[in-house]
């Protein structure tokens, strides 16, 4: 009786081990997830993680080469050679600040997202100003006729072989001041050149590529009248772009942006519906941009996987 009670306090005494054992073993290791899991899982908020989203507003000043521009219409057709152009800012700075007229400089305006980390896709238009300098004198190619006004612009043919001829606005001016609206798809890197520990502050380096339409809207001086044409598609562009953007507590950034392209009008309306410009050039433009920055849940309900940052 004895040694049958000795067996089963042993027993009992070995099923109190290896039970005490297997809860051990289980408590060290949800502990070792626990610490893994807050190691790996935890994920603070970040300006280039995927599903983050960013939209920003600001205003930019651009340059553009010179180009040959062609104006073509039932009465004439001839080709302003090596025409110079500028941009048209507002001097005023009320005008930047004022809501209602918010949109009348020049200005830059895009919504993006991360489909995946440091890879964004960004839908936007760069609104610039496109003005044919006054008083430059240029070789024009082609024909005349039918014009009414004394000018320069006499009905004829021109060739290189009559010189150089000086254009004043109240003659011929060209510009789309109303909308150089050049509107594209960018597909944009982001990586981070400096970050403090809590990543409150981080200093970020933007390079991406642009394609899109061109939309205009033109003021046109001929023959002693002034048009103003609709908006309408004149052509295309393509761009690159890159920039620094300061993120701030992972939500709002300062972004200041370098571009540039080649914008082909191929058939830009300066009189509606019956006379149109066709020009190609190349554009640099610099922006000064604020923005925010939003984060979308993850599909699992996650809003911290790990952050390989």
């Amino acid at each position: 009786m004895v040694v049958c009670n000795n067996l089963v306090l042993n027993h009992y005494t070995e099923m109190k081990v290896s039970i005490f054992s297997i809860l051990a073993f289980l408590f060290f290791f949800l502990s070792a997830q626990t610490s893994f899991g807050q190691m790996y899982s935890f994920k603070k908020k970040f300006g280039n993680q995927k599903n983050a989203v960013y939209f920003y507003w600001g205003y930019n000043r651009s340059i553009y080469t010179k180009s040959d521009i062609n104006f073509y219409s039932e009465t004439y057709d001839f080709t302003v050679k090596k025409a110079k152009a500028t941009d048209r800012p507002v001097r005023d700075f009320k005008t930047y600040v004022d809501p209602a007229k918010i949109t009348v400089p020049q200005f830059n305006i895009r919504l993006g997202w991360y489909f995946q980390h440091r890879w964004d896709i960004s839908f936007g238009y760069d609104h610039m100003k496109y003005v044919m300098s006054n008083s430059q004198s240029v070789y024009v190619n082609g024909y005349i006729s039918e014009t009414t006004t004394n000018t320069n612009f006499v009905n004829g043919q021109f060739t290189d072989a009559d010189g150089l001829i000086p254009i004043y606005d109240h003659e011929l001016h060209y510009e789309n001041s109303n909308g150089l609206n050049y509107i594209s798809v960018q597909l944009n890197n982001t990586v981070p050149l400096y970050k403090t520990n809590s990543r409150n502050f981080v200093i970020q380096r933007r390079l991406g590529v642009g394609l899109g339409p061109v939309l205009t809207q033109t003021d046109f001086d001929w023959d002693g009248v002034t048009y103003h044409t609709t908006p309408s598609f004149g052509g295309f562009g393509v761009s690159i772009h890159t920039g620094v953007r300061f993120d701030f507590f992972n939500r709002f950034f300062f972004q200041s942006n370098w571009s540039g392209g080649y914008i082909n009008l191929l058939k830009n309306s300066t009189i509606d519906n019956t006379s149109y410009a066709k020009q190609d050039y190349l554009y640099g433009q610099w922006e000064l941009l604020g923005g925010v920055i939003f984060y979308l849940r993850s599909k699992n309900g996650c809003g911290s996987c790990p952050d390989w940052n």
